[in-house]
């Protein structure tokens, strides 16, 4: 609701149509759980994903 509220106040539609997806590797420690491993940067740990929309506003974690 607030989003999509400012979304329009900056005279964007209220629905974002495109956005930008990140991750981010984290070390986690010897407290069991889910945990994996990234090959590219050989760490063991948690993967992290965030969703923008094209202003950065927060759409998905």
């Amino acid at each position: 609701m607030l989003r999509s509220r400012l979304r329009e106040k900056c005279g964007r539609h209220k629905q974002p149509t495109a956005g930008c997806l990140d991750s981010q590797s984290v070390k986690c420690s010897a407290v069991p759980g889910q945990r994996g491993f990234d090959a590219g940067k050989k760490i063991n740990g948690r993967k992290r994903h965030i969703l923008v929309d094209t202003l950065g506003l927060l759409s998905a974690v």
